[in-house]
C-alpha cells in the first residue's frame, strides 16, 4: 500500500507540473503573435525613414559613404533571454557572436538579457547589462536604456561601429543566428533601392538638412534596436515552446510509465489480498 501511495503521489505531481507546461506553451504561443506585429509595425516605419533619407540625400550631389571614427571602439550588444526554459537559444546567440572573432580586439560588449550574460561571462566581462522585456510594452523603455548605455560608453572615446547580434525567428518555425551593423549607416544608396515619389510635386525641405538629418537618424537607430527586440523576443518565445513541447512529450512518456507501475503494484496489491482471504479461509476449514 504505501508503495501505490508513493505512486499516486509522483503521478498527481507529474499532472500538475503538466498542467505548468501547458500554460506556458500557452503563453509563448500568444507572445509569438504579439512580438510578431510588432516586428511587422516597426519594419513598416523604418522602410519609411529609408524613404526619406532617400529623398533628403538626393538633394545632394554626391551621397556619402559610411561614416565612421578610425580607430575607434568597437560595441557590439547580444540579445539574450531574462528567463530559462529556452532550450540552447543563449548558447547559440552567444557562441554566434564569439565566432566573430571580435574577443581578442577588446571590443566593449553590452547584454541584453541575465542568461546571455550567464553564458558569456565565461569568456569575457561585459560592459553593460539590461533586462529583456517580457511584453511589447515595455520595449520602448529597455530600447532607450540601451540607447543611454550606448552613449555611456562612447564618451570614453571614439567609437567605430556597433553591433547587434539577435536570434531572428524563421518563417517555417525555429530561429537563427544573426548578427547587423548598427553604426556607421552606410549613406550610399544600396543597388536596387531608390525611392519611387508618385505624386506630381517634388519633394523640398522646410527645415535645417542638418537638424533634420540628425532627427531622422535618432529614429533610426531607435526603430532598428526595437526590431530586433521584437524578433529576439519572438525567437524566444519560438524556443521556449519548442522546449515545452519536448518537455510536455517526456511527461507523457513519464505518466504513462507511472500508470503502468501503478497498475501493476494495484493489482498485486489485490493478489494478495485474495491470497490472504484465501488461506485465512482454507485455515479455518482445516481448523473446523
Amino acid at each position: 500500500m504505501q508503495n501505490l501511495r508513493t505512486l499516486a503521489r509522483s503521478i498527481e505531481s507529474v499532472e500538475s507540473l503538466k498542467s505548468i507546461i501547458t500554460t506556458m506553451k500557452a503563453h509563448a504561443s500568444a507572445s509569438i503573435m504579439q512580438f510578431k506585429n510588432a516586428e511587422k509595425a516597426s519594419v513598416e516605419y523604418r522602410a519609411v525613414l529609408d524613404m526619406v533619407l532617400d529623398l533628403i540625400l538626393s538633394f545632394e550631389d554626391e551621397r556619402p559613404g559610411a561614416w565612421s571614427a578610425d580607430g575607434g571602439d568597437t560595441i557590439h550588444v547580444v540579445f539574450g533571454s531574462e528567463l530559462g526554459l529556452v532550450g540552447r537559444f543563449n548558447e547559440r546567440i552567444v557562441s554566434h557572436f564569439l565566432k566573430q572573432g571580435m574577443v581578442n580586439k577588446g571590443p566593449k560588449v553590452i547584454t541584453a538579457g541575465q542568461q546571455a550574460e550567464s553564458y558569456l561571462e565565461h569568456e569575457m566581462k561585459s560592459a553593460g547589462n539590461i533586462s529583456m522585456p517580457q511584453t511589447v510594452d515595455g520595449i520602448t523603455l529597455q530600447v532607450q536604456r540601451l540607447l543611454m548605455l550606448i552613449e555611456e560608453l562612447r564618451k570614453d572615446g571614439k567609437t567605430s561601429e556597433i553591433y547587434l547580434h539577435y536570434n531572428r525567428p524563421l518563417e517555417g518555425g525555429g530561429y537563427v543566428e544573426t548578427s547587423e551593423r548598427l553604426y556607421p549607416i552606410d549613406m550610399a544608396v544600396p543597388e536596387g533601392r531608390g525611392t519611387k515619389w508618385s505624386s506630381r510635386s517634388l519633394p523640398e525641405l522646410f527645415m535645417d538638412r542638418d537638424r533634420l538629418l540628425s532627427d531622422l537618424f535618432r529614429q533610426y537607430f531607435f526603430i532598428t534596436i526595437y526590431r530586433c527586440f521584437c524578433q529576439s523576443l519572438a525567437a524566444e518565445s519560438e524556443s521556449r515552446l519548442e522546449a515545452m513541447t519536448s518537455a510536455e512529450s517526456n511527461i507523457d512518456e513519464k505518466l504513462e510509465e507511472l500508470g503502468f507501475n501503478y497498475m501493476r503494484e494495484r493489482q498485486n496489491s489485490i493478489t494478495e489480498e485474495i491470497n490472504d482471504v484465501i488461506s485465512g479461509f482454507k485455515s479455518i476449514k482445516a481448523a473446523r
